[in-house]
C-alpha cells in the first residue's frame, strides 16, 4: 500500500490526495508531484524552481520546471519574471521584479484551465480580505490583475522557506527560537482576527520564515470574514490542521484558528504533530478524546507554561479555548501572567493584577493640560459662584457664631433672660421662596433686591437650659429632641439676622396674664409696626399661651407680598411667632402620600439595595468557598469605610459631656460596622467577577488597597478621574450659568461641612465614603445589566439610565423644565462614570464622583470676603492638592524638562 510522501499516511488506490494532510498523493520519485489539496496553497519562497520548500512538497527532479512563464517573461508590461517558486491546486507562485517600484515581489496565477467562477470568486475575495490586514507579520497583498484573460495577485516577496520545510529539515526550533516565533505568529493571526478575518488553513505549510527568521502568515485563500461562513463553506481547509468542529461540519469560527494555533505550536515545539491518524474518523476520536501526547515527554527543556498554554488551544470544546491569540501569546512563558491566567480560564489574584499592567508614568503632553483644566475648571467655578450664587449675591450674611450671639441676645429681649447650658446652629435652605419667584412677577425688582429684601437661606437656632441630646447618634434639628424641656427656645433667623420664627417651652407652673408689648417683636423682624394692622388670629400656636395677636402688612422691598406676624404669649413674654410669607408652609400637617409614577424612584432604590445585598450574600459566600475573594481587600475596604462613617458623625453630632454619648458613640459605630460590612459583602460578591471580567481596570485600585499611593498609575488614573469630575462640573455649572443669563435667578450653594472646622473635615470624609459606595453600587448594576445584555456598553448604558431614573425620587414627579435639564445632566453623568469605571476601575471613577461632590462645596465671597470664604478656599485648596499629587506622582521616572515627554 502506498503512503503519502508528507505525512507518511497511508492511501489507497484510487486516493488522489491525502485525507489527513491534503497533500496530493506523490507516487515515485523523478516525477513532479502535482497538489490537489483541499485549500490548494502554494509557497512565496526564495527558490527560483520548485523544490521540497513548496507547500506541494513536490519532489526535484533533473528536469528545471519553468511554469507556464520562463524567466525573463514581461507581465503586463510591468512584472518581469524571475523564477517559479511553487505551485499548487490553486495555481502558481512566480517570483517577479516590480519594475515600476524597482522591488521584488511574488505573482500568483491561478491553473491555466479548469478554474471555475467559484474559484475566480476566491481569489477575488483572498485579495478583498487580505489588504483589510497589515501586519509584519501577515504577508502583504498589492493588488489583482489579469494576463492573456488570467487572473493573478501581487503581494509581497517572502525570501526564505516555509516553517513546514524547516521542521521536517532540522527537527524543532529551539526553544528560544520556538518562544519568539510562536509570539509574532499569534501577533500575526491577531491582526488578522481584529479585523474579522478567521484563516481557517492556519499550518507550517502557510507560515514562512524569512531570511531574518521571522515568521510570515501567507495563503488567505480560504480566508473569510467571521460572519460570512455558512453551510458547506465551513468545511474547506485542511483536515489535518482543522478544528473538531471543523471536522463535523459545524460552524467555523475565531476559536477554529486558536486550535489550528495550537497544533502549529505542538509542532514547533515538538517538531512531531500533535495528532496522527490514518483517516479524518479516527483525527476526529482523537481530537475529541485530547489525546495528545505530552509535550515535555517528547522534548525535556519544553517549559510546562508552554505545554499549557498549547492543551488549552487544543481543548475539544471551543468556549475553553483561549479568547484570542494575543491570550496565548500571554500564557507563554515570559508573557503577561494576567493575560496568562485569562487564557488559563482562571480568576487572577488581587496581587498579580495589582503587578500587572503599566508601571511607568502618564505622558506630560497628557498630565499636564490635565493638571492645568483640573485647576483652570476649579477657578472657572469659583469665578462664576462668585458673581452669581445666592450666597454671594445676598448684601447681609452673618455667620454661625454671630447668629447664635444674636440669637441669645432676642431670647433676652424677650425675657428669656437664663444664660443656655447648650445650644445649637444649623442652616435651612430657602427652596421653597426660591420656587415662589421663579413663578411670580417681579414687578420690575431684580433678583438682588429681592434677596436684599429676605435672603433665601436661613439658620435655625436652638437653646435649652440642659444639654440637647438627640437619640439615636446625637444629630440635633429643628424637632430632635423634642422641644419638651421647659426653658427650651428654637427660632428660625433669615442670614441677614432678621427673625422669621420663635418658639419658648413654658415652665409647668402657672403664670400671671400680663400685658404683651409687640415693640421688640417688630424690631426682631426688622418691620415698621406703623405699616401693618392687626388682624384676627389664624396660627394655632403648639406652646401654651394666654394672648395671640396678628398683624397684617406689606413685606418691605418685597413687590405685593403680603406677610401675617402671628404671635402668642404668655405670662408677657413671647412664646411663639410666626412671620407668613405666602411661600411660607405649614409645619405641622402632614407630608403628601406619594402615589403612582412617584413611588418608581423610592420603591426602585430600594428594590435595587435588596437585590444587591440578597445577591451579594450569595456570591461572597460562593467566592469565599472558592477561595476566589480579596479578603484582605476587603477587610481593609470595609476599615476604611467604617471610618468614614465614624468620621462623618464625628463632625455632624452634636456631641454632650454627658454619660449618653457613649449611646451615641455606640449606635454610631454600629452604623460604621453596619456599612463596612454591606460594603464588605458586596466586595466580596462582584469584585472577583471583575477581576476576572476586567482586570485591566482593578489595577490601579488594587494598588490602592496595596498602599501604593505613589504608584505613578495610580496618580495617573485619580488625576483623568479629576479631569473627567470637572468636566462634568462645568457642564452642570454652564447649565446654572444659562439658566442664570436667563432668568438671572441666583445659583445654589451648598452649605454642608461649614459648620465648622470639624465639619468640614467630616464632610469631604463622607464624599469619600460616598464615591467608594457609588463606584460599587454603580458596578453591581453594571455587572446585572451585563449578564443580561452579553455586552459591556449596553450595561454601561442600562446602568446610567436606571441610576437617572431613581436619581432624587425619580424623573416623574415633576415635569420643569429645569429638572429636565437636570436629568439629562444625571445621565450624562452615569454614562461617563460607568464607561469609566469599566475601562479605567474604580480608582479613576471614584475620584471624578469625589471631585464632582467636593467641588460643589466652593464657596468664596467677593474679594475674598464673608465668612464661609475660609472653607471655600480649603475646599479649593484640598482639591488642587490632590491634583497636583497626583500629577506629581504619574510623572514617574520622568522629569518636567523630558522634552520627549512634552
Amino acid at each position: 500500500m502506498e503512503r503519502c510522501i508528507t505525512c507518511k499516511s497511508e492511501l489507497s488506490d484510487t486516493t488522489q490526495a491525502c485525507p489527513i494532510c491534503g497533500s496530493s498523493a506523490g507516487l515515485a520519485t523523478g516525477t513532479i508531484a502535482t497538489v490537489a489539496m483541499v485549500s490548494a496553497p502554494v509557497s512565496n519562497g526564495s527558490k527560483a524552481a520548485p523544490s521540497r520548500t513548496s507547500v506541494s512538497r513536490m519532489m526535484e527532479t533533473s528536469i528545471p520546471d519553468e511554469g507556464r512563464f520562463p524567466p525573463g517573461t514581461l507581465v503586463n508590461g510591468r512584472y518581469r519574471i524571475v523564477g517559479l517558486l511553487g505551485r499548487g491546486g490553486m495555481g502558481e507562485v512566480y517570483r517577479a521584479t516590480d519594475l515600476t517600484l524597482a522591488q521584488a515581489v511574488a505573482l500568483k496565477f491561478l491553473p491555466e484551465a479548469g478554474v471555475s467562477e467559484r474559484v475566480l470568486e476566491r481569489f477575488h475575495a483572498e485579495v478583498r480580505i487580505a489588504r483589510q490586514i497589515s501586519h509584519p507579520n501577515i504577508c502583504r497583498v498589492y493588488d489583482i490583475g489579469e494576463v492573456d484573460g488570467q487572473p493573478f495577485i501581487s503581494m509581497e516577496y517572502v525570501d526564505g522557506e516555509d516553517l513546514a520545510d524547516l521542521l521536517q529539515r532540522i527537527g524543532r526550533l529551539p526553544a528560544d527560537k520556538a518562544l519568539d516565533t510562536a509570539r509574532k505568529i499569534c501577533a500575526g493571526l491577531a491582526a488578522a482576527h481584529d479585523r474579522g478575518v478567521i484563516h481557517r488553513d492556519l499550518k507550517p505549510q502557510n507560515i514562512m520564515l524569512n531570511k531574518r527568521g521571522e515568521p510570515v502568515i501567507m495563503d488567505f485563500g480560504l480566508a473569510a470574514v467571521a460572519d460570512q461562513l455558512t453551510g458547506a463553506e465551513a468545511r474547506n481547509g485542511t483536515p489535518a490542521y482543522m478544528s473538531p468542529e471543523q471536522l463535523r461540519g459545524d460552524e467555523v469560527t475565531a476559536k477554529s484558528d486558536i486550535y489550528a494555533l495550537g497544533l502549529v505550536l505542538y509542532e514547533i515545539f515538538s517538531g512531531k504533530r500533535a495528532y496522527e491518524a490514518k483517516t479524518v474518523g479516527d483525527l476526529l476520536k482523537l481530537q475529541e478524546g485530547a489525546q495528545v501526547s505530552s509535550l515535555t515527554s517528547l522534548a525535556a527543556d519544553v517549559d510546562p507554561q508552554v505545554e499549557k498554554a498549547i492543551k488549552r488551544c487544543l481543548s475539544p470544546d471551543p468556549a475553553m479555548r483561549p479568547a484570542n491569540p494575543l491570550a496565548v501569546a500571554a500564557a507563554l512563558p515570559g508573557g503577561d501572567p494576567l493575560a496568562a491566567a485569562l487564557a488559563a480560564g482562571e480568576t487572577p489574584s488581587p496581587e498579580m493584577v495589582a503587578a500587572s499592567g503599566k508601571t511607568e508614568g502618564m505622558d506630560l503632553r497628557y498630565s499636564v493640560p490635565m493638571l492645568v483644566f483640573v485647576i483652570a475648571a476649579l477657578i472657572t467655578l469659583t469665578v462664576i459662584h462668585t458673581g452669581a450664587a445666592t450666597l454671594q449675591r445676598t448684601p447681609v450674611n452673618y455667620s454661625p457664631d454671630v447668629i447664635a450671639y444674636q440669637a441669645r441676645q432676642l431670647a433676652a429681649s424677650f425675657g428669656y433672660k437664663q444664660a443656655p447650658v447648650d445650644s445649637f446652629v444649623d442652616f435651612i435652605d430657602g427652596s421653597a421662596s426660591r420656587e415662589y419667584w421663579n413663578k411670580h412677577d417681579h414687578k420690575g425688582k431684580s433678583w438682588d433686591d429681592l434677596l436684599a429684601a429676605e435672603p433665601l437661606y436661613q439658620y435655625s437656632y436652638r437653646e435649652s437650659p440642659g444639654l440637647l441630646m438627640a437619640m439615636p447618634m446625637g444629630e440635633v434639628s429643628a424637632s430632635v429632641p423634642a422641644p419638651t424641656t421647659a426653658g427650651m427656645v428654637q427660632m428660625t433667623l433669615a442670614f441677614n439676622g432678621r427673625l422669621r420664627e420663635f418658639s419658648a417651652v413654658p415652665a409647668e407652673k402657672a403664670v400671671a396674664v400680663s400685658p404683651f408689648d409687640p415693640g421688640p417683636l417688630f424690631q426682631a423682624i426688622g418691620y415698621d409696626p406703623g405699616t401693618f394692622t392687626e388682624v384676627a388670629p389664624e396660627v394655632m400656636p403648639l406652646n401654651a399661651f394666654d394672648t395671640r395677636k396678628a398683624w397684617k402688612g406689606a413685606a418691605p422691598g418685597l413687590p405685593d407680598v403680603d406677610v401675617r406676624v402671628e404671635a402668642a404669649s404668655l405670662g408677657g413674654r413671647l412664646s411663639a411667632l410666626k412671620v407668613v410669607f405666602p411661600w411660607t408652609k405649614p409645619n405641622r400637617e402632614p407630608r403628601p402620600v406619594e402615589r403612582g409614577m412617584a413611588l418608581i424612584g423610592p420603591l426602585g432604590y430600594i428594590a435595587l439595595v435588596s437585590t444587591a445585598i440578597l445577591f451579594g450574600l450569595i456570591f461572597a459566600v460562593r467566592n469565599w468557598r472558592l477561595n476566589r475573594a480579596d479578603r484582605k481587600g476587603a477587610f481593609r475596604l470595609a476599615l476604611v469605610t467604617g471610618g468614614l462613617v465614624l468620621l462623618t458623625w464625628v463632625g455632624s453630632a452634636h456631641h454632650v459631656p454627658a454619660f449618653r454619648e457613649w449611646n451615641f458613640l455606640g449606635n454610631a459605630v454600629s452604623d460604621a460596622i453596619f456599612a463596612g460590612v454591606l460594603l464588605w459583602l458586596l466586595y466580596l460578591a462582584l469584585e472577583p467577577a471583575m477581576r476576572s471580567r476586567w482586570p485591566q481596570a482593578m489595577v490601579t485600585w488594587n494598588r490602592l488597597l496595596a498602599g501604593r499611593f505613589g504608584d505613578a498609575q495610580v496618580g495617573a488614573h485619580i488625576l483623568t478621574g479629576a479631569a473627567i469630575g470637572m468636566l462634568l462640573r462645568l457642564f452642570d455649572g454652564a447649565v446654572d450659568w444659562l439658566d442664570y443669563r436667563r432668568t438671572g435667578g441666583p445659583m445654589w450653594n451648598n452649605l454642608s461641612g461649614y459648620g465648622g472646622p470639624l465639619a468640614w473635615v467630616a464632610n469631604h470624609g463622607q464624599t469619600v465614603q460616598g464615591a467608594l459606595s457609588t463606584g460599587f453600587i454603580v458596578f453591581f448594576t453594571i455587572f446585572g445589566f451585563r449578564a443580561l445584555f452579553k455586552n459591556d456598553k449596553a450595561a454601561a448604558v442600562g446602568a446610567a439610565v436606571v441610576f437617572t431614573l431613581i436619581g432624587n425620587g425619580g424623573i416623574w414627579n415633576d415635569s420643569s423644565s429645569n429638572l429636565r435639564m437636570n436629568r439629562l445632566f444625571l445621565l450624562l453623568i452615569f454614562l461617563v462614570l460607568t464607561t469609566v469605571l469599566v475601562r479605567m476601575g474604580l480608582a479613576a471613577s471614584g475620584a471624578a464622583i469625589f471631585f464632582i461632590n467636593a467641588s460643589a462645596h466652593i464657596n468664596v465671597g467677593p474679594g475674598l470676603s464673608g465668612w464661609y470664604t475660609p472653607y471655600g478656599l480649603a475646599t479649593m485648596t484640598l482639591l488642587i492638592g490632590i491634583s497636583a499629587y497626583a500629577f506629581w506622582r504619574s510623572i514617574g521616572t520622568r522629569t518636567i524638562g523630558d522634552q520627549e515627554q512634552v
